[in-house]
């Protein structure tokens, strides 16, 4: 099979010298425009791409077929099919066996169970990674919730980064699992654990598998630490005074820093549902910037916080309400609804936790803007500068939609979380609880029959 992409790839005498454009108006709107058309361009490069991915998805998913077939042959195991199935690829392809594994795995799942999100990719309305993201969580749901899981994740992905739509599959994969969080979670903490893993130059990560309350509470205490060390002589990013902290906390235990550390209490976020606290109701909180948590581990948290902000919300929608200010300031109460609402920063593709992030006004203070909920967002230090220094604009839409326009014109608009939960798969009523029948890839033996 051959494939043919044309496209056009302008040179550098397509763009006239910056000494010899004259300073006016005009010219500053021709090169914006300029700069879009290219983005455009790549964009539809893209989709080209994207198209060519599902294709290669399909034949991935057709070879494995046929290796299925040839291992029921008399004479022919189904595990040595499987396995020079993989070798084949993996040679043809130049890539390590590994990743020819996973992308047949991807393959079959994406043919099998997850037909939509294959269409939508060889339509270019996703690319590869926005899939990869989708079948990441559904492997792990059982086949009857899978179709509603795909229904609910592609109405996100055409507007989301591949980050963003990882973040959010995960998050509709806890609400719609047909099994309570409670049972996962009980199973999933057995597996907690702290490793090792070597990077280059000198360097290596430390992973920890934690509990989600657990680990955001660690996140928080090294970031207050951090913004506590900030200081004007201080010439260490922020992200270096975090790893720095967290190794004067664990290496340097009588050190200054970490005598300042003890000073410290961990914020993290947890909407509870009154009806779970007063033992009414099994729906689980969520932690903020995660999801949702079980119900044990939200009661625990809730018997030990020295306060609680009430927000209240819509019965039905969900959306949180909230009354207008006639300060400019933000009272603690508004910006503590305004984060939970955002949850991430409100420019497009911003994963930046709204917790971290500064409050600007949609429509200046000084223009008429009042502090209200649907004047507030949420923007990360870069993209509030973004806005008020460069020719990026936002205007206010309905349900506190922000209505972007780019220099060269082209608009995007984003929109706060969607706080309604979907409901939960129906589990089979004639398997015994306990856990969900998970999909593994077919086993290999390690060593050859000789």
């Amino acid at each position: 099979m051959k494939s043919q992409i044309s496209f056009r790839i302008t040179s550098a005498g397509d763009v006239p010298a910056a000494d010899a454009l004259p300073a006016s108006a005009q010219s500053r709107q021709a090169l914006a425009r300029g700069i879009g058309a290219d983005a455009a361009a790549v964009a539809v490069i893209r989709r080209e791409q994207a198209a060519l991915e599902a294709k290669a998805v399909e034949l991935l998913a057709a070879a494995a077929c046929k290796a299925d077939q040839l291992g029921r042959l008399p004479g022919c195991s189904l595990q040595h099919s499987r396995r020079s199935l993989v070798a084949e690829v993996a040679t043809t392809l130049k890539i390590p066996e590994s990743t020819a594994a996973r992308r047949i795995d991807e393959a079959e799942l994406l043919s099998r169970i997850l037909p939509a999100t294959l269409a939508a990719l060889a339509r270019g309305d996703i690319g590869y990674q926005h899939a990869q993201a989708i079948v990441r969580e559904a492997r792990s749901l059982p086949v009857g919730a899978s179709g509603e899981f795909e229904n609910a994740a592609l109405a996100e992905a055409v507007s989301l980064t591949p980050a963003q739509l990882a973040g959010r599959s995960r998050l509709l994969r806890e609400r719609m699992h047909p099994e309570t969080i409670e049972a996962r979670h009980r199973e999933a903490r057995e597996e907690r654990a702290v490793w090792i893993e070597n990077e280059h130059d000198g360097m290596a990560s430390v992973v920890c598998h934690l509990p989600a309350a657990s680990a955001f509470a660690i996140d928080d205490t090294i970031d207050q630490l951090a913004r506590a060390l900030h200081s004007p002589e201080e010439t260490r990013t922020h992200a270096q005074l975090r790893a720095d902290g967290l190794v004067d906390l664990l290496l340097h235990r009588d050190g200054e820093i970490a005598a300042r550390a003890r000073g410290i209490r961990a914020n993290i976020a947890v909407t509870v549902p009154v009806m779970t606290l007063l033992g009414r109701s099994d729906e689980p909180g969520e932690l903020l910037g995660y999801g949702p948590i079980d119900i044990e581990t939200t009661r625990r948290l809730a018997a030990g916080a020295p306060s609680f902000t009430r927000i209240l919300s819509d019965p039905i929608t969900r959306q949180r309400l909230s009354v207008g200010r006639e300060h400019y300031k933000v009272p603690a109460d508004l910006r503590a609804a305004v984060v939970l609402d955002d949850e991430t920063c409100r420019f497009p593709g911003c994963r930046r936790r709204a917790d971290r992030c500064d409050l600007d006004h949609t429509t200046d203070w000084a223009h008429g803007g009042e502090t209200s909920l649907d004047n507030l967002a949420a923007l990360c230090r870069r993209h509030h500068t973004l806005k008020h220094q460069s020719d990026w604009q936002v205007e206010p839409g309905d349900r506190r939609a922000l209505h972007w326009r780019a220099p060269s014109g082209a608009r995007y608009t984003t929109r706060p979380p969607d706080h309604r939960r979907p409901h939960r798969a129906v589990t089979n009523p004639n398997r015994p609880p306990g856990n969900v029948p998970r999909r593994q890839p077919q086993p290999l033996p390690d060593e050859p029959p000789f």
